[in-house]
């Protein structure tokens, strides 16, 4: 399970509304990176047609929908068999958003002590043994609490592949595939401060794990237009 090749694997976070899906899929569209929307891609897996027939894809869609964090175990087997098949194609992947908890990230053998296993387990220990560690960016965006509850609030998505649409748009049908548009499930204020508040006890230890362990992040300012912040993390990788 070695595809290093000098492909890249780039892990983008940030709050809810903090543009991650945005400039996952600018590097997927200029780059060639293949966007794994790992929220994207929960949803199509929990709302599938089997779901209704099996226990667990009901739990874990309960749990979708009420914007709670989903079993790590079982979203790290569903991961993983995902990634395995982009890394054998050769490519290059941005997540946007995952993993999500210390067990996603480093394996249910990681101790919040402080000390890893010799060899790194989780969906961070499978992009190393997939990409090299060298060869893993992590990018903060870093945007107001308010600024989160707007974006989210008032965003659409395509109801087939996912893209943004904008608040200031009035087309109800998106501009890529032209399919219907729709909310978001997980995009009530309720549902999104207390997301908010999942992503503060996550992910904002799970970013101080990283960067001790020695993976580059870089924190960016996820305030300005998309276009902006897209600029700001191509020079952070590097890739122009």
């Amino acid at each position: 399970m070695h595809y290093h090749g000098g492909k890249h694997a780039v892990i983008v976070y940030g709050p809810p509304g903090s543009g991650k899906g945005t400039q996952s899929e600018l590097l997927a569209r200029l780059y060639g990176f293949t966007h794994f929307d790992t929220g994207h891609y929960i949803d199509s897996v929990v709302h599938s047609p089997e779901a209704a027939k099996d226990a667990v894809l009901r739990r874990e869609r309960a749990f979708y929908d009420a914007g709670k964090l989903c079993t790590s175990s079982w979203v790290f087997k569903i991961v993983s068999q995902a990634v395995q098949r982009i890394a054998r194609s050769g490519g290059s992947v941005v997540f946007s958003g995952s993993p999500r908890t210390m067990s996603e990230a480093f394996g249910p053998e990681y101790s919040e002590a402080g000390t890893a296993s010799k060899r790194m387990g989780g969906t961070v220990g499978l992009l190393g043994a997939l990409y090299g560690k060298e060869n893993i960016t992590v990018v903060r965006l870093n945007v107001r609490e308010a600024s989160s509850l707007k974006r989210n609030s008032r965003r659409f998505i395509c109801s087939v592949c996912g893209l943004p649409v904008l608040a200031s748009s009035s087309a109800r049908q998106c501009s890529f595939c032209e399919a219907p548009v729709r909310r978001r499930r997980d995009d009530s204020t309720a549902v999104i401060k207390d997301r908010l508040r999942t992503f503060k006890l996550t992910t904002y230890p799970l970013l101080a794990v990283l960067k001790k362990h020695g993976y580059r992040v870089y924190e960016v300012n996820g305030e300005p237009a998309p276009y902006k912040v897209h600029a700001q993390i191509v020079k952070a990788l590097g890739l122009r």
